[in-house]
């Protein structure tokens, strides 16, 4: 059920926790991907040259690990880090510019129009 008149304050405030919220639960998915991701490099660490030559590398007996695991756990923890350090500094930023506080407009300019 919709207001008739809504406070446009509070409208803003809603907008703004919302946006607030979406931002702050990509961020949390980033750092999840990025900490998986780099425990995957950590693992692969001591075989990236076998398998930067193309070939499986065999990490314990009876597990071999693919040569695109590296490929893509590198992909995936350079694009969740950049991607987490973007949505950290516009959190930053939007929050710096919502604790600042805009002039109200002066009420004699309004009555003279």
């Amino acid at each position: 059920m919709a207001l008739k008149n809504p406070n446009p304050r509070a409208v803003q405030e809603a907008r703004r926790g919302l946006l607030w919220a979406l931002l702050l639960s990509l961020a949390i998915l980033a750092g999840i991907v990025a900490l998986l991701a780099g425990l995957t490099l950590l693992r692969l660490g001591p075989h990236a040259a076998t398998l930067l030559s193309g070939e499986p590398a065999t990490l314990a007996p009876g597990l071999q690990a693919n040569p695109i695991l590296l490929q893509v756990s590198l992909g995936a923890f350079a694009v969740s880090t950049g991607l987490l350090l973007a949505l950290v500094w516009t959190m930053r930023q939007l929050r710096q510019r919502w604790s600042q506080t805009v002039p109200e407009p002066n009420k004699k300019r309004k009555k003279q129009k």
